[in-house]
């Protein structure tokens, strides 16, 4: 079982809470952030057309819009993808490539699950992913489990430093040699797991020992994504859960529209996506970055193009969500939830095609 799968499988999620719908003023607003000369960048623009209807891979990152050294783009934001390969990264190359060739453009950021194990799950960048980290941004999920045995470390057990010498330094130490930067979560959707895991004071503390041996190590080439389910009944425990602005780099959470695998009404884009983004913004943290960690929707069989017109307001919700800034996008399933592009009515692959397409998520990775 692919263990990204097996990570979901393990920890069921309840729907997001439902959010009402942006409107449409709000929609059609201007990204508040930029400049004059991003605007202009944000609606999708023409591009070249290849043989069989895809577009020809390309990316432009203007040099008036630079990447800042948490790489969070001035303009524009990052289109990413989880591509399902084995752990060790075998395929990895050729099953990115095969993405990027269907998607007619190249992915900015490719998300990676590992465990916190001393075998092959547990030690990353793999051979796979440093040849990927030459013209892709990483993403590592990093989950405090074993995954090959079946074990859950408690967050009390990682803040102790008992985990220190035979995992957390050799990674930190693997990271530091890498010679890109790259995205790190660790524990993503914590919040799923209080108080099985412990509480969410002792997740705080359990990130922050992580992020701090790390410093006392010298390791500057990893930037800090705190992650979420982005589940609003829970907003209590995700903010006890936040481990301070000095330890996070950005904000990550994880919104679906799950529809009937989760039995719940359906969301466009911006419902799914906008009722936490705002909670985040009222937070003390709403100065950092915004990243959808993962993201997805399920089909409506009754109703195929609903599945589209999902994609398609993915570019007109970004002009009201300034801060966010990548969106990475879980192309898997699992056994109750199959969210792929593979299972989609064919529209709704053309739309999320053409709306990473937008001039405005084409950034090339620095």
């Amino acid at each position: 079982m692919n263990v990204a799968t097996s990570r979901k499988r393990a920890r069921s999620r309840p729907l997001l809470a439902r959010g009402r719908e942006v409107p449409l003023v709000l929609l059609a607003a201007v990204l508040i952030a930029g400049s004059v000369a991003c605007q202009a960048r944000v609606s999708p623009g023409s591009a070249t057309r290849a043989p069989g209807g895809h577009t020809q891979p390309r990316s432009v990152t203007p040099a008036s819009c630079p990447v800042s050294a948490v790489l969070v783009p001035r303009c524009g934001a990052w289109w990413g993808m989880y591509v399902p390969a084995s752990p060790d990264g075998s395929g990895l190359g050729a099953a990115v490539a095969r993405q990027e060739t269907w998607l007619g453009r190249p992915l900015g950021v490719v998300e990676r699950y590992h465990d916190m194990s001393t075998g092959q799950n547990g030690t990353f960048p793999n051979p796979a992913e440093r040849d990927l980290g030459r013209g892709h941004l990483l993403l590592f999920s990093w989950a405090p489990v074993v995954w090959s045995a079946g074990t859950t470390y408690r967050w009390s057990t990682v803040a102790s430093g008992s985990l220190d010498r035979s995992v957390i330094i050799p990674e930190a130490e693997r990271l530091r040699a890498f010679p890109h930067t790259v995205f790190l979560t660790f524990g993503a959707e914590a919040d799923a797991s209080i108080p099985g895991e412990g509480s969410a004071a002792e997740f705080a503390a359990a990130w922050r020992h992580v992020h701090d041996v790390f410093s006392r190590l010298g390791v500057r080439n990893v930037v800090w994504v705190w992650t979420t389910t982005g589940y609003l009944a829970r907003a209590s425990a995700i903010a006890a859960a936040y481990p301070g602005r000095a330890y996070v780099d950005w904000i990550g959470y994880d919104p679906y529209n799950y529809f009937t695998c989760h039995h719940s009404p359906w969301q466009s884009f911006a419902q799914t996506v906008v009722p936490f983004y705002r909670w985040i913004m009222a937070q003390g943290f709403g100065d950092k970055p915004v990243m959808l960690t993962e993201y997805g929707t399920a089909a409506d069989p009754g109703q195929p193009e609903r599945e589209a017109a999902w994609y398609r307001g993915i570019v007109p919700a970004l002009r009201a969500l300034p801060r966010l800034k990548a969106l990475v996008l879980w192309n898997s399933a699992t056994p109750r939830c199959d969210v792929r592009l593979s299972a989609a009515p064919a529209p709704a692959g053309a739309a999320y095609r053409q709306a990473g397409l937008s001039p405005y998520l084409m950034q090339a990775a620095p």
